[in-house]
């Protein structure tokens, strides 16, 4: 079975997708933190309610029925598209070779991503045992 067809693994997957490649761009500003003309860039943010719109407009498999009108209606979310970088507009300070590489910054995106990463796996590690929780007892 394919956990990544239920919408929580989806989003889960989509999310470690994100964090993974956020890292990866972390870890090049500060690689190239004292190379000049160098601009800071980071990962554009997960927008939530673009997740739910796309889920909506590719649904496929089994729907969901919205029995109150306070209901959001959605289905299963696909994870790990590839996402796009953006350039930081305006960099806290700049040094005098044109570089807008902030180390302080830069450890506090990877300190926000850890801390994310860390929230992530612990709700995927709550979500698989309550799964065999269920499984074990026939639910």
């Amino acid at each position: 079975m394919d956990l990544s067809s239920i919408p929580l693994f989806g989003l889960i997957k989509q999310k470690m997708s994100w964090l993974n490649q956020r890292q990866q761009v972390i870890a090049q500003n500060v690689a190239n933190a004292d190379t000049p003309d160098h601009m800071s860039r980071d990962l554009k943010p997960i927008n939530f309610r673009n997740i739910i719109r796309d889920a909506k407009s590719h649904s496929h498999g089994v729907s969901m029925i919205a029995t109150q009108p306070n209901h959001i209606s959605g289905n299963s979310v696909s994870g790990g598209a590839g996402f796009r970088e953006t350039d930081v507009r305006r960099p806290y300070e700049t040094s005098p070779d044109g570089n807008q590489v902030v180390l302080e910054e830069q450890m506090i995106k990877m300190n926000e991503t850890t801390t994310n990463h860390n929230l992530i796996t612990q709700i995927y590690k709550k979500q698989l045992a309550m799964f065999k929780s269920v499984t074990r007892t026939g639910g």
